[in-house]
């Protein structure tokens, strides 16, 4: 019997419906299919791109994440964070950072851990996705006074070297309660998720090895890996950089089983912009782009 799941987000099992008629949505025949452009396995994807808000158009923006109501978009090279406030959709302001290092901000991602108990806002970790020698993630602290926010560097972590064993080559980091999950791009064409324990804040800067690497697993090739997020123990990321040629994709991972579940052509369904930042916002999927709007994603799943 084929049932349709709720609602806005895949995998939340409830009976309810979703609140936009089936016949809204592109509903992907694709099942076990062999095409590289697109599959899902072992059913077929509906989805929905809509614009959500309006960004601020200055400067050349990346990885994106929320905390509550308030959204945080960084800049490349650490030059500033844009912050916007999602339920009202404004835009609130730009604060300037200071870092220890520059660092791409290609992806940035809530942890569950706070650098002190009463802090409003869990600690932000932000990817550098370096050149591949070095890969380093900065970890930082958000304060808010009213409208005033600051953000402040409380620690950095490095990745092992890059080599063809460790396969860890232009890293995105991806927060979940108790690890940390690395995508990269494997030698020798592949993609990768690597799994690492979350340093502890007392240990202060840490330089991380290969005998850190708590597991890993192989996926499907990454063109230019770009924003992502993990929601129910599925890896959620934008893949492409259409200015170069790219086309846009969704990918969805199964963290558990460590397998790719699905591979979406969302330059066929209207995400043409490039795709910089992934976030979950109240049980729905969006897309921060480089300054052509948030978007919302729904999707709608059959088995």
């Amino acid at each position: 019997m084929n049932r349709f799941l709720s609602l806005f987000f895949l995998f939340i099992i409830t009976t309810s419906l979703i609140s936009c008629e089936k016949d809204e949505y592109f509903i992907e025949e694709l099942v076990n299919t062999e095409s590289e452009d697109e599959y899902v396995i072992d059913g077929r994807i509906g989805i929905k791109i809509s614009k959500y808000m309006n960004q601020s158009s200055a400067g050349y923006v990346q990885g994106a994440d929320c905390y509550g109501d308030y959204l945080f978009q960084f800049f490349n090279a650490n030059a500033a964070v844009n912050i916007y406030n999602l339920r009202k959709k404004v835009f609130i302001g730009s604060v300037e950072l200071t870092s220890k290092s520059s660092n791409h901000c290609n992806n940035v991602s809530f942890s569950r851990i706070f650098f002190k108990e009463n802090d409003e806002f869990p600690l932000l970790y932000v990817s550098g996705s370096g050149s591949g020698t070095y890969n380093h993630v900065q970890v930082y602290r958000i304060t808010r006074n009213a409208f005033s926010f600051s953000l402040e560097q409380v620690q950095e972590i490095v990745f092992p070297k890059s080599s063809p064993h460790n396969h860890l080559y232009w890293t995105d980091v991806m927060m979940d309660s108790e690890y940390m999950y690395v995508s990269s791009a494997a030698h020798g064409g592949g993609g990768r998720i690597t799994i690492f324990h979350i340093p502890s804040l007392e240990d202060g800067e840490v330089i991380l090895n290969d005998d850190d690497i708590v597991d890993s697993f192989e996926v499907d090739k990454f063109t230019h890996h770009q924003g992502a997020t993990i929601f129910e123990r599925m890896l959620y990321i934008f893949d492409g950089v259409p200015q170069w040629g790219d086309t846009n994709y969704l990918r969805i991972i199964d963290l558990e089983k460590k397998v790719d579940f699905a591979k979406i052509n969302i330059t066929e369904k209207g995400l043409k912009a490039e795709p910089e930042g992934a976030f979950v916002y109240n049980g729905r999927l969006f897309c921060a782009t480089n300054n052509s709007g948030i978007l919302s994603i729904d999707l709608i799943y059959e088995r």
